[in-house]
């Protein structure tokens, strides 16, 4: 961070050098701004603590960690947040870099003779090499279906307004990289450069106040408008091109087979604060998004389009096109006297003016709108079919093409918007609802009565409507002004608008019926919402075929279902109940059981739907490696998975990266459905449950005193803080208070991962190894992670989550628990010992992610950096509990929120 001279001379560096020199650039620039802003000193206090953190990790510094913390616990508080914000800024910058780089790559691998391994163009190939014969291939487009959930999970611990400064540096870094802009352009860039830095290091790291769920709304539609809007049509031509290329002479008719879904104004299980007014808000606003694209994609469609009708050759398609405008002309007499006069002898772009003036009409829900999205897409498709039939294609393949993909996809609705509440405010609703019906009791009613009475309600062809809501609670109120609100939102948008209902802490299928009787309570028809179970508990994902198969023994249930049975299942609270390793063999397990259910109804769909957050503890890691381990019976083209916080920016900020990891994503998923059933393999099946018990008895042994453990979590990590940060309108708690049972998986992952003992990504699998070897010898694992795609993504999963954690370093937040929390630590550091033992035995290496070099490359060389907050957010931990003033305790929790934000960026992982 030693400020030096910025040439602004092109620079000449081999790749492998590029990310060096734009790293130094950055921290260069940062350093020049501390020192500017707060004089040499402050640059040279930022140099000593950076200097022996380097030292610290090289065993160059005496007495080691323990000076180190010394060296951090002689600074003031003004000096504990200048190495807080320094360090956390430049964390942001080489992030930044970092994402450069990926895109450099990813276009240097852009070449016409090798396709990019994971490309839908390699995977095209390596489906045509593996002899899948087109008429398979055809038959697996026809379910295929794969839908990202965008979610406004509060793992996101950047502000918008920090993320929109780190996209003006990849730009600056983008034209640097320009090798045709002269001296003078690359001068004002660096000037940009150095301006953008600037202010990033004068904005405020947090806000004051937590977002709003409208705010998370606006926030989520930026990701529409920025990337995916424009990034979607071209992953389907990318599908289409590499379809061509594998399988000559063959047609294919690709159909909507990615589209998006979200939570984000839906999503009211523990968040009081969305309410009927968000979600009504947040179905208008994605269809004003929608419509304003469609409404730029044919005025620009009308620019080009300037085919002149003498042009045109005769016939049906021509003819067509003409009763079209006939009927737009008398339709629409205004618009039609101003585009006949300037589309004179160009009849589609006078058909294009129409198409403008009626998704004008449809978004003012005036008069002469497109009743649907569909009718807007069929006036695109008759334009594509006139320049066909006119000998004119060419001119439909390209800005056409990806307008009628827009219009296939987003519809009128951009996103599917899922409505989520928890099962017991369900059921007191319907208590409620039918004790003023004259019904009263229904609570006290066993699991069995209750199916029986609901089943009979809803086999009739009437219920009436509560249409007098006046005496109801607040709760069931609102409720039901939900429901009305996606009735409207179906309406207007289209049904793809709103289609499901997630169920949280499903356990019984009165869970479902009662989602339905409240809807049809609310005047919804039968089939309108899909009910979704999603089975987030052991006892819940253990009995997932039983259940599934009483469900489909409703009419009323098989009625809403359509045809497709889809389950969410949930990894968050599974594995803070049961820990990381009985979390994924559960959750596969119930894949299976679900999948055997399927497979005995030849006209049911299944929809696996993975609740997965980014860490690992939540069933984050690699995409494409949770795809390829997925048992391909459960799977078989059909996926929806949550993309939640961090991930969104990371995944979709930028559109290459964006494009990158969408073709990885529906890759992996064609990739994995071609392959059969995992089948029955009775001595695999004992290891894994052998596994799974001596895990889980691992992180039970962990659990068995939870006022202990609950104590050592508040005091040894920033358990308390991470609750408090203003980054969501999500509590942090389902209840009041942080009780084990209540507290939201997110913060308990995300507190447990800014301490650096990352235990819910791996506590309990070395257990589980151990226990392998010495039923059946250490060649039985290394045999199983050689051969078995789901065994060898839960050892790799965990290498990363144990590469961000380090033990040393958590012991020193160990030291805030005191004597109580010893017995604690200890466990954690003998287990982490267990597993990264029991990780090098199986793999065969020498030290972890020893076959992913640059990832293990970039954890050293972001380690010391890290180290210096880890060590200042222990220190402000202390001081804040000791703390009596007020006004000082929010100082101090303000200086800490920074760390927080500084170890989520440098760890690249938060909740």
């Amino acid at each position: 961070m030693t400020p030096s001279p910025t040439d602004p001379t092109p620079p000449r560096h081999a790749p492998a050098e590029e990310l060096g020199h734009d790293v130094r650039l950055l921290g260069d620039l940062l350093g020049e701004t501390l020192a500017e802003q707060r004089g040499p000193a402050a640059l040279a206090l930022i140099e000593d603590v950076r200097q022996a953190a380097i030292a610290l990790r090289q065993g160059a510094l005496p007495r080691g960690r323990e000076a180190f913390a010394e060296k951090v616990a002689g600074l003031d508080l003004d000096a504990l947040e200048q190495v807080s914000r320094t360090f956390t800024r430049y964390f942001h910058l080489i992030n930044a870099a970092e994402e450069q780089h990926r895109v450099r790559a990813l276009r240097r691998r852009d070449r016409p003779d090798a396709a990019p391994p994971g490309s839908i163009r390699a995977t095209c190939a390596d489906l045509a090499r593996a002899g899948t014969s087109a008429d398979d291939v055809r038959a697996l487009l026809g379910r295929l279906f794969v839908m990202p959930v965008l979610t406004a999970h509060p793992t996101e611990a950047r502000r918008r307004t920090v993320l929109d400064h780190l996209e003006q540096v990849g730009l600056a870094l983008e034209r640097l990289d320009d090798a045709r802009h002269g001296w003078r352009e690359r001068r004002r860039t660096l000037e940009a450069l150095r301006e953008v830095v600037l202010t990033l290091h004068v904005t405020e790291d947090a806000l004051l106040e937590r977002p709003t769920p409208l705010d998370e709304v606006r926030a989520g539609l930026d990701v529409f408008e920025r990337t995916l809007l424009a990034v979607t049509p071209a992953i389907y031509r990318e599908l289409e091109d590499g379809l061509r290329a594998a399988f000559p002479g063959e047609p294919f008719d690709v159909g909507p087979v990615l589209r998006w879904g979200t939570w984000i104004g839906g999503d009211r299980d523990g968040n009081p604060n969305v309410t009927a007014e968000v979600t009504a808000v947040a179905l208008a606003r994605q269809r004003a998004v929608a419509l304003a694209s469609h409404e730029a994609d044919v005025e620009a469609l009308a620019r080009a389009l300037s085919v002149s009708a003498r042009r045109l050759p005769p016939g049906d398609a021509l003819a067509a096109l003409e009763a079209s405008l006939a009927r737009d002309r008398e339709r629409l007499p205004e618009v039609a006297a101003r585009a006949r006069r300037e589309a004179a002898l160009e009849p589609l772009r006078e058909k294009l003016r129409y198409a403008r003036a009626r998704l004008q009409a449809t978004r003012a829900r005036a008069e002469g709108g497109y009743p649907d999205a569909a009718a807007y897409e069929e006036d695109l498709r008759l334009v594509e079919r006139a320049l066909v039939g006119s000998g004119l294609g060419r001119l439909a393949a390209g800005r056409l093409k990806d307008a009628i993909r827009r219009a296939e996809v987003f519809g009128f609705h951009l996103a599917s918007l899922d409505v989520r509440e928890h099962s017991a405010v369900h059921e007191a609703a319907t208590d409620e609802l039918l004790a003023r019906g004259g019904a009263p009791g229904y609570a006290r009613l066993g699991e069995e009565a209750r199916v029986t009475f609901l089943a009979g309600l809803l086999e009739r062809a009437y219920l009436p409507r509560e249409r007098d809501r006046a005496g109801l609670s607040p709760r069931t109120r609102e409720l039901l002004a939900t429901l009305d609100a996606v009735g409207r939102g179906r309406r207007e948008a289209g049904a793809p608008a709103c289609e499901r209902y997630v169920v949280s802490f499903t356990s019984a299928p009165s869970d479902l019926l009662e989602v339905l009787f409240l809807a049809r309570t609310a005047g919804l028809a039968p089939d309108e919402l899909r009910p979704v179970p999603l089975l987030e508990q052991l006892e819940d994902l253990a009995q997932a075929g039983p259940f599934a198969r009483r469900l489909l023994e409703l009419p009323a249930v098989r009625v809403a279902l359509r045809g497709e049975l889809e389950v969410m299942i949930g990894y968050s609270d599974s594995g803070k109940q049961v820990g990381y390793v009985a979390s994924a063999v559960a959750l596969r397990d119930a894949q299976r059981a679900l999948a055997r259910v399927a497979q005995d109804e030849p006209d049911l769909l299944l929809t696996v739907f993975h609740g997965r957050g980014g860490a690992i503890g939540r069933g984050g890691g690699p995409a494409s490696r949770a795809i390829a381990a997925q048992p391909p019976e459960a799977l078989r083209g059909r996926l929806r998975v949550t993309e939640q916080g961090e991930t969104i920016a990371a995944r979709y900020a930028r559109p290459e990266i964006a494009r990158r990891d969408l073709e990885q994503m529906l890759g992996a998923v064609l990739l994995a459905s071609r392959r059969t059933g995992e089948g029955d393999d009775p001595a695999r099946e004992a290891t894994l449950q052998r596994a799974a018990r001596a895990a889980h008895d691992a992180y039970a042994g962990l659990l068995a005193d939870r006022e202990r453990l609950a104590r050592y979590a508040v005091a040894a990590t920033p358990l308390q803080e991470v609750a408090q940060l203003p980054i969501a309108s999500r509590p942090a708690s389902r209840a009041k208070g942080l009780v084990f049972e209540e507290l939201r998986a997110i913060p308990w992952v995300f507190s447990w991962n800014q301490s650096r003992h990352g235990l819910p990504g791996w506590f309990g699998l070395g257990a589980a190894l151990e226990a392998i070897a010495a039923a059946e010898g250490p060649e039985r694992a290394r045999a199983l992670y050689r051969e078995w795609p789901f065994f060898r993504a839960l050892v790799d999963n965990a290498q990363l989550a144990l590469a961000r954690a380090d033990i040393d370093v958590a012991a020193r937040y160990a030291r805030l628990a005191g004597d109580d929390g010893r017995p604690v630590f200890d466990a954690i550091a003998a287990e982490h010992a267990r597993t990264v033992a029991a990780i090098l035995q199986v793999t065969g290496a020498a030290t972890l992610l020893a076959d992913q070099p640059t990832i293990a490359r970039t954890v050293a060389l972001r380690n010391p950096y890290v180290d210096a907050l880890s060590h200042a957010q222990v220190e402000l931990l202390g001081r804040l509990r000791a703390a009596g003033d007020d006004a000082a305790r929010a100082r101090l929790r303000e200086v800490l929120f920074t760390t927080i934000n500084g170890i989520a960026a440098g760890l690249q992982t938060a909740g």
